[in-house]
C-alpha cells in the first residue's frame, strides 16, 4: 500500500492504517471465501467502506472485482455489489479538489485493463435491473473522469456502441433516463463515435423517448442535448439527419410546444411558459441552428439544411412566433429570431418567404420586417431581443440584392406608392436620427448592410433628402450624417462608430459620394484633427481612442483609393493636405491599430452580435470583413515604397528561403575554411611537400563547389517562382469560390424564373434554359483554366523540391571530401 500512497497522496495516517487493515481482511475474505454468502457479505462491507477508504478499497480489491465481473457474471448479486463499489470509489466529490484527482487516476487504472472494459460492455446486455442500472451508472462516472479514454474503449469494443444504444429501448424509465445521461457525455467531442451512434438509430430512439414525455420534462432536455452533441460540427451526421426526415420530426416537435395537442391554433393568451418548457424549446432551436450556423458548417451544408427546414415548415412556425405574442418571454423570442435569421441567411427563397410574412391586426397588415424594425427601435424592448432583431435584418440583407434595392428605394422620393412590404425605410432614418446611441448604431449598421456589395445603390442613396424642421431646407442624408458626426465631437463613442462604419462603406467604390463628402471643409478639418489627437483628451480609454482613429483612418484611406474626381487636381490637393496635416504613415499605423483592436477581434468572431450590454456594440461583423478585404490595398496606397504588412505572408515565404540560402552559404564558407586550415597544417610551405595531396580530389572539390553554386542560384530562382505559385494558388482558390457562388445564384435565379411561368416548356422557358447552358459552358471553361493553373503550380513546386534535394546531396559530398582530405 505504500506504493499507492506514494501515487495518490497520504491522509490521516492513524485512520488510514486502521481502515486499511479492515479492508485487507475483507479482501482476503473475498479471495478465500468458499460460499457465495460469505463473499457477498464481504462485498457489502467493502461497499460500506468505499466512501471513507476509497484508495484502499479500490486498489486492494481491484483484481478480484474484475474477476467477478468477467468470470461470475451470472451471480447477479455479486456483480451488482461489485459495480456499486467501483462506482462509489471513482465518484468524485465536487467540494474536494484532491478527490477529483484520485477519481481520475482510479478510473484510468480501470480503463487500462482490457478485461475490465470487456466485462462491463458485456454486462450492458444483461437484462437484470440492478446489473443494468449499476453498469450504466459506472460507465457514466468513468466517462466523466476519463472522457477520451472511455470513448476510445467504446470504439475499440466491437459491439459496445450497439449495446449502449439499445439501452434507450429499455421500458424501465430509470435505466432509459440514465442511458440518456450516459449518451450526453459519450457523444461529446469524438466525431467517429458520433457517427457510430447516429448509424445505430440513436436519433430514432431519442425522438421516440421525447414523444412519450411532456413538454416540460427534464428528460426532454437531456434527449435534445444528445441530438445537439451528435450534430454539432459533424457534416456526416447532419446529412444523415436531413435525409432521414428527422428535420420534419423536429418541426412537429416545435409545433407541439407552440400548439399543444388540446389546441387547434396559436393561442396568444395561453399564459407564460414553464421554465423547463422554455429550456426545452431553446434546445429545439439550437438543434436547428446547429444545421445552419454560418461559422460551423460549409456553405453547401447550410444551403441544403435551409432548403429542408423551409420544406418542413420550420421557417413558417418560427415566423409566427415573431409576429404573435405567445407569452414566450424574451429568451425564447430572441432565440427564435436568431434561428429564423440563420435559416434565411444567404437563401433567396427563404428570404422571400420571410419578408412576405405579415401580421394582420385590426384590418391592417404589417410586414414581418416592419414588425421587427418597430421592436428594434423600441427603447423599452429587451436588449437581447433587439440584438436578435438586428441580426435578423442583417441575415435578410445578406446576398439579397433585391431586398437591398427595395429597401433603398423606400427611402427615395417617388410619385409611385412604395411596396407595402418594404415600406419601412423611414423607420431606419428615424433610428439614425434618434437620441438613443444603440438605436443610431442599429440604424446605421442596417443601412450599411444595404450598401455592402451593392455599389449602384450608393449613388442612389445620395438622393435621399431629410428635413429636421418645418423652417429648414431639406438636406441630403450624407450631409446630415456628416454634420451629426461633427456635432458629436468626442461624445457618444457608439454613435460615432456606427456613423463612421456607414460612411466608410458608402464611400467605397462611390466617387460621387466622396465628391459630396469632401466638399465640406468642416468634415475634412474634423477628421484630420481627430487623427492628430494622439492623447485621450476626453473620457475614453486608450483602446477606444485607438478604435476611433482606426475608423477615421479607414474612411480617409477609402476616400484616397476610391476617389476619381472629374478634376484630378482636387484629389492631389486633398492628398497633399493629408500629408501636411496628418501624414500617410500615421494613417497607415492607425489602420493597423484598427485590425489589432480588441473590439475588431471580438466583432470578427461571428456574424451574430454577442454583446451583453448596449454599450458593448462598437463594430459589426460584415464591416470587419470589408476592412480585412481592403486592408492590403489601402496600406499599399499609403506606403507605396515602404513595407506592406498586409503581405507579411508572402514576405515570410521569401524570407524563409533567403534564410535557408544564407545558412547554406555559411556552411560552404565554413567547409572551405576547414579545407584551407587542413592544408596549412599538413603543408611544409610548398605545394609539392603536402603529404597525401591528390590533385584529382582538388578537381572534384572544385567541380562540386561549382555545382553547388549553380544549385544555389537555381534555388533562388525557384524561391521567387514559389512565391508566385502561392499567389496564383490563392487567386485560383478565390476565383473558384466566386465561381461556385455565381453558379448557386444562377441556379436560384433559374428556379425563381421558372416557377413564375405557368408553362415552362414554352419559348421563354427555353430561352432561360439556353442562357443557363451558356453560363454552364463558361463555368466549365473556368474549371479547365483552374486545373491548368494547378498543374503548372505543382510542376514548379516539384522543381523546387528537386533542387533542395540536389543541394543537400552536394553538401553531403562536399563534407565527405573535406573529411577524407583532412
Amino acid at each position: 500500500m505504500s506504493y499507492f500512497r506514494g501515487i495518490f497522496g497520504a491522509g490521516n495516517e492513524e485512520d488510514r492504517e486502521s481502515g486499511e487493515e479492515v479492508v485487507e481482511k475483507l479482501v482476503l475474505r473475498l479471495e478465500s471465501g468458499d460460499s457465495i454468502d460469505d463473499r457477498r457479505d464481504a462485498l457489502k462491507a467493502l461497499r460500506s467502506m468505499a466512501k471513507s477508504c476509497r484508495l484502499s478499497v479500490a486498489t486492494l480489491g481491484m483484481n478480484y472485482y474484475i474477476d467477478i465481473l468477467a468470470k461470475e457474471a451470472d451471480e447477479k448479486e455479486l456483480v451488482s455489489l461489485t459495480l456499486e463499489i467501483l462506482t462509489e470509489c471513482i465518484s468524485f466529490d465536487e467540494d474536494a479538489e484532491e478527490h477529483d484527482e484520485l477519481s481520475s487516476q482510479l478510473a484510468a487504472m480501470l480503463l487500462n485493463k482490457k478485461e475490465f472494459c470487456h466485462a462491463i460492455f458485456n454486462l450492458v446486455g444483461f437484462p437484470d435491473f440492478l446489473t443494468r442500472r449499476n453498469v450504466v451508472q459506472l460507465m457514466t462516472v468513468l466517462i466523466r473522469n476519463c472522457h477520451k479514454e472511455m470513448q476510445d474503449a467504446v470504439i475499440a469494443s466491437p459491439m459496445a456502441v450497439s449495446k449502449i444504444v439499445e439501452l434507450l429501448l429499455d421500458k424501465r424509465e430509470v435505466i432509459r433516463n440514465s442511458s440518456v445521461l450516459l449518451l450526453t457525455e459519450l457523444a461529446r467531442g469524438d466525431t467517429a463515435l458520433q457517427k457510430l451512434l447516429a448509424y445505430e438509430n440513436t436519433f430514432q430512439y431519442i425522438f421516440e423517448i421525447i414523444e412519450d414525455e411532456t413538454a416540460d420534462s427534464i428528460v426532454v432536455e437531456d434527449c435534445l442535448f444528445v441530438i445537439i452533441n451528435l450534430l454539432k460540427r459533424n457534416p456526416s451526421n447532419q446529412e444523415f439527419f436531413r435525409e432521414a426526415s428527422f428535420i420534419a420530426r423536429l418541426t412537429e416537435l416545435a409545433r407541439m410546444f407552440l400548439i399543444p395537442p388540446d389546441e387547434s391554433a396559436f393561442d396568444p393568451n395561453h399564459g407564460e411558459w414553464h421554465e423547463q418548457k422554455v429550456a426545452n424549446f431553446i434546445f429545439i432551436l439550437q438543434i436547428a441552428r446547429s444545421l445552419v450556423a454560418p461559422g460551423d458548417n460549409s456553405h453547401n451544408a447550410i444551403h441544403a439544411a435551409q432548403k429542408v427546414l423551409m420544406q418542413a415548415g420550420m421557417v413558417d412556425i418560427l415566423s409566427r412566433v415573431l409576429l404573435n405574442d405567445l407569452g414566450v418571454g424574451p429568451d425564447v423570442l430572441s432565440e427564435s429570431i436568431v434561428s429564423v435569421s440563420e435559416m434565411i441567411r444567404g437563401n433567396y427563397t427563404n428570404q422571400e418567404f420571410f419578408v412576405r410574412s405579415s401580421l394582420s391586426e385590426d384590418r391592417t397588415h404589417r410586414s414581418a420586417l416592419l414588425v421587427l424594425l418597430m421592436a428594434l427601435t423600441a427603447d423599452k424592448q429587451h436588449f437581447r431581443v433587439r440584438c436578435a432583431v438586428y441580426y435578423c435584418f442583417a441575415c435578410f440583407l445578406y446576398d439579397n440584392t433585391k431586398g437591398k434595392t427595395l429597401t433603398i428605394e423606400s427611402l427615395l422620393p417617388s410619385d409611385d406608392p412604395p411596396d407595402q412590404i418594404f415600406d419601412f425605410g423611414h423607420h431606419i432614418v428615424l433610428a439614425i436620427l434618434a437620441n438613443e446611441s444603440v438605436q443610431v448604431w442599429f440604424g446605421s449598421s442596417i443601412l450599411m448592410h444595404c450598401l455592402i456589395d451593392a455599389d449602384p445603390l450608393k449613388s442612389q442613396l445620395l438622393r435621399v433628402q431629410l428635413s429636421t424642421g418645418d423652417d429648414q431646407e431639406p438636406s441630403s442624408l450624407l450631409t446630415h450624417i456628416s454634420k451629426q458626426l461633427i456635432s458629436l465631437g468626442s461624445r457618444k463613442l457608439q454613435v460615432r462608430c456606427g456613423l463612421l462604419m456607414l460612411l466608410a462603406t458608402w464611400m467605397h467604390n462611390c466617387s460621387p459620394a466622396i465628391d459630396d463628402f469632401l466638399a465640406s471643409d468642416d468634415i475634412v478639418h474634423f477628421l484630420t484633427t481627430e487623427m492628430m489627437d494622439d492623447h485621450c483628451s476626453y473620457d475614453i480609454s486608450e483602446g477606444e481612442s485607438q478604435l476611433v482613429r482606426g475608423l477615421i483612418a479607414f474612411l480617409l484611406a477609402v476616400c484616397i483609393q476610391s476617389w476619381q474626381p472629374e478634376n484630378p487636381q482636387a484629389k492631389t490637393v486633398f492628398t497633399q493636405l493629408l500629408d501636411r496635416r496628418v501624414g500617410k504613415e500615421r494613417i497607415a499605423d492607425a489602420l493597423d491599430g484598427l485590425t489589432r483592436s480588441e473590439y475588431y477581434i471580438h466583432a470578427a468572431l461571428r456574424p451574430q452580435p454577442l454583446a451583453k450590454h448596449p454599450q458593448d456594440l462598437k463594430l459589426e461583423f460584415q464591416f470587419t470583413k470589408l476592412v480585412k478585404t481592403l486592408e492590403a490595398d489601402l496600406i499599399k496606397h499609403l506606403r507605396p515604397h515602404g513595407e506592406n504588412q498586409a503581405n507579411a505572408a508572402s514576405d515570410a515565404v521569401v524570407a524563409s528561403y533567403k534564410k535557408l540560402i544564407k545558412q547554406q552559404d555559411d556552411t560552404i564558407a565554413s567547409l572551405t575554411q576547414q579545407v584551407k586550415m587542413a592544408q596549412l597544417v599538413t603543408s611544409n610551405g610548398t605545394v609539392t611537400a603536402i603529404p597525401g595531396r591528390n590533385p584529382a580530389q582538388d578537381a572534384e572539390i572544385a567541380a562540386l563547389k561549382a555545382q553547388l553554386d549553380a544549385a544555389n542560384q537555381k534555388c533562388v530562382q525557384l524561391s521567387d517562382a514559389f512565391v508566385q505559385v502561392k499567389h496564383f494558388q490563392d487567386t485560383s482558390e478565390r476565383l473558384y469560390a466566386e465561381t461556385e457562388k455565381l453558379k448557386e445564384w444562377l441556379q436560384q435565379w433559374r428556379n425563381f424564373e421558372l416557377n413564375k411561368l405557368d408553362e415552362p416548356h414554352k419559348a421563354y422557358g427555353a430561352q432561360v434554359l439556353a442562357e443557363c447552358q451558356n453560363y454552364e459552358q463558361q463555368l466549365a471553361q473556368g474549371y479547365d483554366a483552374y486545373n491548368k493553373q494547378v498543374a503548372v503550380n505543382s510542376k514548379l513546386v516539384q522543381d523546387l523540391e528537386a533542387a533542395q534535394q540536389e543541394i543537400q546531396a552536394l553538401r553531403y559530398q562536399l563534407q565527405n571530401n573535406s573529411s577524407s582530405q583532412a
